[in-house]
């Protein structure tokens, strides 16, 4: 009998959303919840959703007793980004239990801790960087496998974007401020300034922007604010524009295709690998920076931006095959078997 540990955040970050999304779609037997306000002070904290589970919270990062009380009586953990303490995987081997982490390539610390204890799989959540995770550590411990999303928790936002009238409305979300730019913002902002078109734009932001990220522009509006839920981000438009300036998981590209949303991003991986050739703009490498691995970032070419959203100002891709990706790709219930799979 399976008998599923889930690590878990409680935030109004894209981890909690994921980890939220995963315990309702595989209902865990126990959930280890990271309250993280210690180290991210802006983000509130709303244990509510979990008390239907048998749960418990740690403050900051689980201490050894926090993991040796979670893993008591499990067959398999699960885990995103990292172990939080790797004495985790240790204490897992110890007591034969499974380990699967949903690690993006960069919060990756085996790469260059070759001391680490290794999980048992690395469940890749986008095609980026994943030839080079299965050469360092064999096909059969590297999987692709994308986080799910419930189809009807965007079904009003659908409804809402289906038929859109006048003016084309776009959507940039920058979320959290990353490295480097990484919603490609700045190149956005460049790119505005040259489309002629009459559009409007609406950047979203958790947080209040420095003055770089601020322009006058009639057709632009900043949103500074937190959702209730994320569905509300995507109402009422027509198309998502993220240059993104390095790969990654994106939840944003997919709660927007399904809200039916087509998404301008630019032409890297993993965006190759899920977008349409006609949806994506041309990009040059033009730096590298270190988190847990060394990164390539690229800049998307601004002219070729700022015809695209003149050319989608004209003609719209078809929001259904948006949709259609969206479902394909991210369905829930296309995407439960999967992770059953991973517990047999």
């Amino acid at each position: 009998m399976v008998r599923l540990g889930l690590i878990a955040f409680a935030n109004t970050g894209g981890l909690a959303i994921q980890t939220k999304r995963i315990a309702t779609m595989l209902n865990p037997s126990r959930i280890l919840v990271i309250d993280s306000s210690p180290f991210s002070k802006n983000k509130k904290q709303d244990f509510s959703f979990f008390k239907d589970y048998d749960y418990f919270v740690t403050k900051g990062f689980p201490k050894n007793y926090d993991i040796i009380k979670f893993i008591d009586g499990l067959t398999h953990v699960f885990t995103v980004e990292n172990p939080y303490n790797f004495y985790l995987i240790h204490a897992c081997k110890e007591r034969g239990i499974k380990v699967i982490c949903q690690t993006n390539y960069e919060f990756c610390e085996n790469i260059y801790n070759s001391h680490l204890p290794i999980p048992d799989l690395f469940l890749m959540p986008s095609y980026w960087m994943i030839d080079e995770m299965r050469d360092k550590y064999g096909l059969d411990r590297v999987k692709y496998l994308s986080p799910p999303i419930d189809e009807n928790e965007f079904k009003e936002a659908r409804e809402k974007n289906k038929d859109t009238v006048g003016k084309t409305k776009f959507l940039h979300i920058i979320g959290t401020l990353a490295f480097h730019d990484r919603n490609g913002t700045l190149d956005l902002l460049r790119a505005v300034k040259k489309a002629k078109s009459d559009f409007k734009l609406v950047i979203r932001s958790q947080h209040k922007l420095p003055g770089k990220y601020l322009i006058k522009d009639p057709r632009v509006e900043y949103r500074i604010k937190d959702v209730k839920k994320n569905s509300d981000l995507y109402r009422n438009f027509d198309a998502l524009i993220l240059p993104r300036r390095y790969g990654g998981l994106s939840l944003t590209t997919n709660e927007a295709l399904l809200s039916g949303l087509p998404v301008m991003m630019t032409d890297i991986s993993p965006n190759n690998k899920l977008l349409p050739k006609e949806w994506l703009v041309p990009a040059r490498k033009v730096g590298s920076f270190q988190a847990r691995a060394v990164i390539d970032y690229y800049s998307v070419g601004i002219d070729e931006l700022a015809e695209k959203i003149d050319s989608w100002c004209d003609f719209l891709p078809d929001k259904k095959q948006a949709y259609q990706l969206g479902i394909i790709n991210f369905s829930m219930d296309i995407l439960e078997p999967k992770y059953r799979e991973l517990f047999k």
